[in-house]
């Protein structure tokens, strides 16, 4: 497993899924940008599903900050340590904004806060409003998700997963669903206000990881 990593700060982990054939161990310092590459099945989204929860590695270690997230050091036994994925303070991207259909984009933004300790409607309420002028979307909390751009949506996407103040930002094709014309501003978006923040990020575009990138980790085809 990890080595002394007990007062590490940022992002260390190790982890074997066997099913899917991913064996990978990569660190990241506190508030920089990991780049993911390697070819499709490679285990990029696998790597991100277990960061945030969602899937339990056959055998592994991660901690972020000094804090384990999993230690699973046996598939045969149960993890001695698996912190739940909405305990983990992980904010997660991906090509698709899943915003809530029902809800307007300030409640979007709004939704989660709650679990970062932000608590009370008229203080989730500025700070959501504080973000929307943050992506350069003041004038638009109102609107639904099909009222809004592609650009646009990935634009509250991004405010919703800051604004809850995350220890780890997963990035996963942030920009892949956007078309040529909108797809730079977001780059610069994501560029500005994850500076500082610890970030994994999944990409299979140089761009991304030119504006984004403090470090990359190639994950070669286990096949």
């Amino acid at each position: 497993m990890l080595m002394n990593h007990t007062n590490h700060t940022g992002l260390a982990v190790e982890l074997t899924v066997a099913q899917r054939n991913v064996e990978l161990a990569f660190e990241v310092s506190p508030g920089d940008v990991m780049a993911l590459v390697g070819p499709n099945g490679s285990g990029k989204t696998t790597t991100l599903m277990a960061l945030s929860g969602w899937l339990m590695p056959d055998v592994g270690t991660a901690r972020l900050d000094g804090t384990v997230l999993f230690d699973c050091p046996n598939p045969a036994q149960r993890p001695k340590v698996w912190t739940p994925a909405v305990r983990r303070g992980i904010g997660y991207l991906s090509q698709d904004h899943h915003l809530f259909p029902h809800l307007s984009a300030l409640d979007n933004i709004m939704y989660g806060m709650d679990r970062a300790g932000i608590t009370g409607r008229k203080a989730r309420k500025s700070k959501a409003e504080e973000w929307l002028e943050r992506v350069g979307l003041s004038g638009y909390g109102k609107r639904k998700p099909h009222q809004l751009s592609g650009g646009q949506a990935q634009r509250v996407a991004i405010a919703r997963v800051l604004a809850s103040n995350p220890q780890l930002v997963l990035l996963d094709e942030p920009l892949a669903a956007l078309d040529a014309h909108a797809a730079p501003a977001i780059r610069q978006l994501l560029a500005d206000v994850l500076e500082g923040v610890t970030t994994v990020m999944v990409t299979h575009h140089q761009a991304d990881i030119d504006a984004l990138a403090d470090d990359v980790y190639r994950i070669t085809s286990q096949t």
